[in-house]
């Protein structure tokens, strides 16, 4: 049993160009990590995006216990009112608090989600969204450091989309001064479990995925490099590591091309679900018997039940029947480019869409939106109000996935399954547990299971 673990986050990367880009060699040290263990594919929760997945990541409970399940969330028992999630609202136990609990201490760089950063005996420096960099850092005596690496928060996207070479630069500028400091803190404080997340893949991901795989794309070579330097990155952590810690990657969701943005409210209004927008302007203007459903970023769905909101007019048998008619609508929604419904020649906009009954379970699952909407291959999802048109382009040519996402253990073996029977992937709340058994710490409650055994014989 280790004394300490190392994660390494690598946020929106998918678990496939993990390593064909290690196969080619363009991420060599990653290629040897490979090489030393097993990388398994992880997949996210729904919907699959940061917020609910780093907190998933950090207390191994499902959304309807921990209570993040977007980046913004309904205020409970407050009708309309819509506040950022942040740390203040995760209602179960994280990491640093669980390793001390075991008489550990942590050192936590850059999870999303971690804002403002605790009054703890750890390291926190939080991920996005941090308004304020006084805010996100514990314990204070810190600050004067990462402003001497000229750290950031965030990458400055800028307009990405006009200037690309001029965004990249600068996440490669975040990436380095992120990695400066991360490898300053692991270096110089001490840590039983060690946790910094690399967020510069994921923006590079969203804005310039076109030449990320598309070798005839202007900005492909200059990709490569970046890819080159998240290598390195790595690499340094790594070095950080003796041969006897334990070792993780991992990331919060996987990642695809995006041609389309569907917007979830349009459509609602399309289908009379959702009040005009001369009525409903938006959720802050509040809403009534007109709107029968509305739904918040990307595709969760509200059902406008009597008992739920003040401007609702559904009983909860009409909402059962609504959710089914909705349900199906969606699923057999195509598009051709310019076209929605159901009769139209294309390919869908929907993969699947679950009841929060099947995704969900604990005290908070009351909270969780009725429907929850999966886009398929090629298509983002929207929850915003504005507008009319219901298929949009956008400045993304990235979008994430639920699947193949990546959770790597050095020294793990392949899990054994059935002959011809695919191995399933391990679930985000799995990567908690497994983490902190790996040096010892076996909280009660938590929703995951301990995943990707070793074999200590060979370790010794």
């Amino acid at each position: 049993m280790a004394e300490r673990a190392l994660v390494i986050g690598l946020d929106g990367m998918p678990r496939t160009l993990l390593t064909e880009l290690a196969a080619e060699g363009t991420l060599p040290r990653i290629g040897e990590l490979l090489g030393e263990g097993h990388c398994a594919e992880l997949r996210a929760p729904v919907p699959e995006i940061s917020s609910t997945s780093w907190a998933s990541f950090l207390t191994g409970t499902n959304p309807g216990r921990h209570g993040i399940f977007g980046f913004t969330d309904l205020v409970p028992d407050e009708g309309y009112r819509v506040r950022f999630s942040n740390l203040l609202q995760l209602r179960q136990p994280p990491l640093w608090a669980l390793t001390a609990a075991a008489g550990g201490r942590t050192v936590c760089l850059n999870v999303p989600g971690t804002y403002p950063a605790p009054v703890a005996d750890c390291v926190v420096v939080s991920g996005f969204v941090a308004p304020r960099l006084e805010k996100a850092v514990t314990p204070a005596r810190l600050l004067p450091v990462l402003r001497g690496f000229g750290y950031e928060l965030d990458v400055e996207v800028g307009d990405a989309a006009k200037d690309p070479e001029g965004f990249l630069g600068r996440a490669v500028r975040a990436l380095r001064a992120r990695t400066d400091a991360m490898e300053h803190l692991l270096t110089r404080e001490p840590w039983n479990l060690g946790v910094a997340v690399i967020t510069e893949t994921d923006r590079v991901h969203h804005f310039l995925w076109r030449a990320v795989t598309d070798p005839a794309d202007p900005l492909h070579g200059a990709v490569r490099d970046f890819y080159r330097l998240v290598d390195s990155c790595v690499g340094r952590l790594v070095d950080l590591c003796r041969d006897e810690d334990e070792l993780f990657l991992v990331s919060d969701h996987g990642f695809g091309p995006v041609d389309r943005q569907f917007y979830v409210n349009s459509w609602l209004r399309e289908a009379g679900h959702l009040a005009p927008l001369s009525v409903a302007p938006g959720l802050a203007d509040g809403l009534d018997a007109r709107t029968r459903a509305f739904a918040l970023d990307p595709a969760r769905i509200y059902l406008h039940r009597k008992r739920r909101f003040p401007g609702g007019g559904l009983t909860d048998s009409e909402a059962e029947e609504l959710a089914e008619e909705i349900a199906d609508e969606l699923t057999a929604l195509r598009c051709d480019g310019e076209r929605v419904g159901t009769d139209v020649d294309g390919p869908p906009l929907i993969s699947a869409v679950y009841r929060s009954k099947e995704l969900y379970h604990g005290p908070l699952a009351g909270h969780a939106p009725d429907l929850l909407a999966l886009p398929a291959p090629g298509v983002q999802l929207r929850g915003g109000w504005e507008g009319t048109a219901q298929v949009r382009s956008d400045a993304l040519t990235g979008t994430h996935t639920r699947e193949n996402a990546v959770f790597y253990r050095r020294g793990a073996r392949a899990p054994q399954a059935a002959v011809g029977v695919p191995q399933k992937p391990f679930d985000m709340v799995d990567v908690a547990p497994t983490v902190l058994a790996s040096i010892g710490i076996r909280p009660l409650g938590l929703d995951g299971t301990v995943v990707l055994d070793v074999d200590e014989e060979e370790r010794k």
